[in-house]
């Protein structure tokens, strides 16, 4: 009888414990890919959907599915998981567009990869790009991430990238920038510099952008330049990275990365690669008809 009551008494102090750790998150509140708890907003996911092309209608439709099955505590990512595959039903090229932040998080595991992309952007605009140059400052050398150059007009990029969203450039990466551009412009190799780019697939803290406006410091990432974000200008280049193919599984991604084979529209020239690499004729075909839907 004893050890009955004994072991009543520990099932209650267990259960009285497994309820006093749960943790009661506010009403249509989730967890930011920062950690950060904010209120969620149909509007805000609304608003990304159109951005990506879908309809009106679509964009309400999916909104709606969405916003009944949120639970406080839910994380952005699940919530994207959920949305992209609702896109990707109705149009697998708003699917692109809605995905491409998620696409330039992939271009890894190093910064490498990322680099080469940048450079592809400056070439889409007129630039011819060397990428990781040696330069001498005035002081000190300076490997440089990209230099694009255009008659006797040279920028200088560096470029920060992050395996997670959640990683936001802060004052300190701009400071970084600036000092290094202050060295490189007076150096010997500096005479043909008139601008510098700080270029990333995450976001921008509000004291960074600030200080870039102030320094002349021009950025490139999800929430920069204002109005016309560097993901707004990939859209409008059509410069997808091979990443967005979600047919071409993440080993055959990592193998052509490594061959510089950066762009959806450079793999349309990489048949032999393909075949070499094990894919079959029928596999490259309809990888190849989704660069060409992508790109129309």
């Amino acid at each position: 009888m004893h050890q009955t009551l004994k072991n009543k008494y520990y099932a209650q102090s267990k259960q009285t414990m497994k309820s006093e750790n749960i943790i009661k998150y506010p009403k249509h509140h989730i967890f930011k890919s920062t950690g950060q708890l904010e209120a969620f907003s149909s509007k805000k996911l609304e608003r990304s959907l159109q951005r990506s092309g879908l309809s009106q209608q679509d964009s309400r439709d999916i909104t709606k599915k969405i916003s009944k099955n949120i639970k406080p505590g839910s994380k952005t990512r699940d919530i994207f998981k959920d949305a992209f595959k609702l896109v990707h039903k109705k149009s697998p090229i708003a699917a692109t567009h809605y995905s491409l932040k998620q696409s330039l998080l992939e271009l890894g595991p190093t910064g490498f990869e990322f680099e080469y992309f940048v450079s592809k952007y400056f070439e889409a605009i007129g630039f011819k790009t060397f990428v990781g140059v040696i330069l001498q400052g005035e002081f000190v050398r300076h490997e440089v991430d990209v230099i694009a150059s255009k008659s006797n007009y040279q920028i200088y990029i560096e470029c920060k990238f992050h395996n997670t969203s959640g990683r936001i450039n802060d004052i300190k990466t701009v400071l970084y920038i600036k000092a290094r551009w202050d060295d490189l412009k007076n150096g010997p190799d500096g005479k043909y510099l008139k601008e510098y780019f700080l270029a990333s697939n995450t976001a921008f803290s509000k004291d960074a952008i600030d200080y870039s406006k102030g320094v002349g410091l021009q950025l490139l990432g999800v929430n920069a330049p204002e109005g016309d974000s560097f993901l707004d200008k990939i859209k409008k280049l059509k410069l997808f990275p091979i990443t967005s193919l979600k047919r071409l599984k993440k080993i055959y991604c990592q193998e052509l990365l490594l061959n510089k084979i950066i762009l959806c529209r450079d793999l349309l020239n990489e048949k032999i690669l393909l075949k070499k690499m094990g894919l079959t004729d029928n596999e490259i075909q309809l990888i190849f008809n989704d660069v060409k839907k992508i790109l129309e």
